[in-house]
């Protein structure tokens, strides 16, 4: 027994001159021989009598079990390494850096980061107050909190659950996602940012642009600030604007689309079930606005000309009318004010009123039911 104490200390401290003499429950090292004349050496390792024996060096306070230390004071070591740094706890892992303050538990720590906790994973950059479980840190992020994921970058204050973060962002979150830009303030969850945006939230979606402030459900964005995305995509530069279950291709602003698609410039839209590509102001439902106008309400038809201020209900207007209203009926013209039901009317009228009949010709002011007019 006293042979493996006495062969055992010299290894953990490193100085093959010291020898433990186990006697009346502590040895203290630095015993000489039995010819010399007795020394007065300052007491620096003291062990007990258990087994396994704990030693620490009464100059620096620092305890060794199973491991090696070389530096710092008034660290404890289990089944590791430490080269550096003070206070430092460490299990089933390995310090070499001069950081203060950390704990690793079955991981290593390279760099020289201060207040840091390990656990099953990998710090080699010089991050403070980093928390990593089941991950990996390389860059010299500050703050930040891994668990199953990776940071590669130099971001601070940052969260990864199940994810990666490969940029240089700050103050993220990643929940089952990987952000590969440099964005600050970003909220992943099931999704993708690629890009440079600041502050967005992803939820089952990915964004690939620079965009800020945009929230993503179930969708994809790839440019615009400030945008409302549920199972849609947007791909154009629009700001503010808010998409479920469709697509809008344009650099529109503040437009509302569900379940249809918006492709053109325009602004304030509303489409529900229909596709609209040019115009500002429209209210679509269940129809389809190609022309330029504007403050026109479709309802099961469509629209395909420059009118102003029209409602269409089960018809289609394709001339470039204002303020025409239609129910289960067409007109093809440029007629103004023109009122039709169950009927159609091709030609250029205006203030007409149709019901169950047709116009074809340029009549104005006129009144038909259950007849024709050419």
């Amino acid at each position: 027994m006293m042979r493996s104490i006495r062969q055992g200390i010299p290894r953990l401290i490193g100085v093959s001159s010291l020898v433990a003499a186990m006697a009346g429950g502590v040895g203290v090292v630095g015993a000489t021989s039995a010819t010399a004349a007795p020394q007065a050496v300052p007491s620096a390792i003291v062990c007990t009598q258990s087994q396994p024996p704990t030693c620490f060096d009464t100059a620096t306070g620092n305890v060794l079990q199973q491991g090696a230390q070389t530096g710092g004071n008034g660290n404890v070591l289990q089944q590791g390494a430490q080269t550096g740094g003070n206070g430092n706890v460490l299990q089933q892992g390995a310090q070499t850096g001069r950081g203060n303050g950390n704990v690793l538990q079955q991981g290593a720590q390279t760099g020289r980061g201060n207040g840091n906790v390990l656990q099953q994973g990998a710090q080699t950059g010089r991050g403070n107050g980093n928390v990593l479980q089941q991950g990996a840190q390389t860059g010299r992020g500050n703050g930040n909190v891994l668990q199953q994921g990776a940071q590669t970058g130099r971001g601070n204050g940052n969260v990864l659950q199940q994810g990666a973060q490969t940029g240089r962002g700050n103050g993220n979150v990643l929940q089952q996602g990987a952000q590969t830009g440099r964005g600050n303030g970003n909220v992943l969850q099931q999704g993708a940012q690629t890009g440079r945006g600041n502050g967005n939230v992803l939820q089952q979606g990915a964004q690939t642009g620079r965009g800020n402030g945009n929230v993503l459900q179930q969708g994809a964005q790839t440019g615009g600030n400030g945008n409302v995305l549920q199972q849609g995509a947007q791909t154009g530069r629009g700001n503010g604007n808010v998409l479920q279950q469709g697509a809008q291709t344009g650099p529109g602003n503040g437009n509302v689309l569900q379940q249809g698609a918006q492709t053109g410039p325009g602004n304030g839209n509303v489409l529900q079930q229909g596709a609209q590509t040019g115009g500002n102001g429209n209210v679509l439902q269940q129809g389809a606005q190609t022309g330029p106008g504007n403050g026109n309400v479709l309802q099961q038809g469509a629209q395909t000309g420059p009118g102003n201020g029209n409602v269409l209900q089960q018809g289609a207007q394709t001339g470039p009318g204002n303020g025409n209203v239609l129910q289960q009926g067409a007109q093809t013209g440029p007629g103004n004010g023109n009122v039709l039901q169950q009927g159609a009317q091709t030609g250029p009228g205006n203030g007409n009123v149709l019901q169950q009949g047709a116009q074809t010709g340029p009549g104005n002011g006129n009144v038909l039911q259950q007849g024709a007019q050419t």
